[in-house]
């Protein structure tokens, strides 16, 4: 191989190019130049025998897995994909990227008006050397709110399924120099499995991959991990924020062990509207349902104040209906 290297580098004469015919699968040449031209450098010896195999293949699929590798993506020879415009939301404890278009989270977040209730509340209850779990953390707001809180001593674990929204918060972890967070760019689910997303700027919600080849193709499909394979049995958990539009009982099923072992607090989004066509379980049953996980509720106020509940799942539906909003905060706490 290394002897033909002169061949290809055209220290012999070779015939007329416009006299070649082309031929649509790769040839040995073909192959070599790939290395050279994208990836920037000759092929090792030890290397050729696997990438030799390529001759005789569709010279297009050839061409593309070189273009498409590692090592060509990092000699960064392709203009960069279009990106959104970003921008840093300096906050009093940390610093954010952000879209400033977007109109769920980021133009809030910009303007610092962002979830002011149940940040208040996570003021309260963080402290140094707490562990912290953001399923459906978005752009990562409460998750950076959490790592500012809790410190290098402590630890936050943020669970988004959105692509660009973990790119996103992992841009914003490395701003910050939060080493204490991970990101995992998965959907918190009750199973392991597929599961498909469907946004709206940079909120989005889950469900069960469809039937049907037309639509399973054109869907966008994430990973669904259950939270207690995500989180280590040794790790320190106080805290569970919980906000991934009406999935939140799969994902809280998903956690079971988790959430026997530790005891946390429960802050989750509670949106009886919405659950039933997601999550499979009315907004009352939700309620039962952490009930005999042994829990009881506070509905979060605008102020960020608490009205405590009990067990009293009547009183949470009334405050729910009296506030006319698609959906309320709770906070669930182990009861005494």
């Amino acid at each position: 191989m290394i002897a033909r290297l002169g061949t290809w580098l055209g220290r012999r004469r070779r015939p007329n190019v416009w006299d070649i015919p082309y031929v649509p699968v790769a040839t040995e040449d073909d192959v070599f130049h790939c290395f050279r031209l994208l990836l920037g450098r000759h092929p090792h010896r030890e290397e050729w025998r696997g990438h030799s195999a390529h001759v005789g293949q569709p010279l297009p699929g050839v061409v593309a897995g070189y273009l498409n590798s590692l090592e060509c993506t990092r000699r960064g020879l392709l203009a960069p994909a279009e990106r959104p415009a970003l921008t840093v939301a300096e906050l009093d404890a940390f610093s954010i990227w952000v879209q400033a278009d977007d109109a769920a989270v980021g133009r809030h977040v910009l303007a610092d008006n962002y979830e002011r209730d149940v940040t208040a509340v996570f003021r309260r209850m963080l402290r140094p050397g707490m562990g912290v779990v953001d399923l459906g953390a978005n752009i990562g707001y409460f998750t950076l709110l959490s790592a500012a809180l809790v410190g290098p001593s402590g630890s936050v674990l943020a669970v988004e399924p959105n692509p660009a929204n973990a790119r996103m918060l992992e841009a914003s972890r490395a701003l910050n120099g939060f080493d204490h967070v991970t990101v995992a760019q998965v959907a918190a689910g009750r199973d392991t499995g597929l599961l498909v997303l469907n946004t709206s700027h940079s909120n989005g919600t889950t469900s069960a991959a469809p039937e049907g080849i037309d639509r399973l193709m054109a869907a966008v499909t994430v990973p669904s991990v259950r939270l207690d394979a995500l989180v280590p049995p040794d790790r320190r958990i106080d805290l569970i924020k919980v906000d991934v539009e009406g999935a939140e009982y799969h994902a809280l099923l998903g956690g079971r062990e988790t959430v026997a072992r530790h005891r946390p607090a429960i802050i989750t989004e509670f949106s009886p509207d919405l659950m039933p066509g997601i999550s499979g379980i009315d907004g009352e049953g939700y309620l039962v349902w952490l009930i005999g996980q042994g829990y009881e509720f506070s509905v979060i106020q605008p102020d960020g104040s608490l009205l405590a509940c009990g067990t009293d799942r009547a009183k949470v539906m009334r405050e729910y209906a009296a506030r006319g909003t698609d959906h309320i905060d709770l906070l669930a706490l182990p009861a005494a």
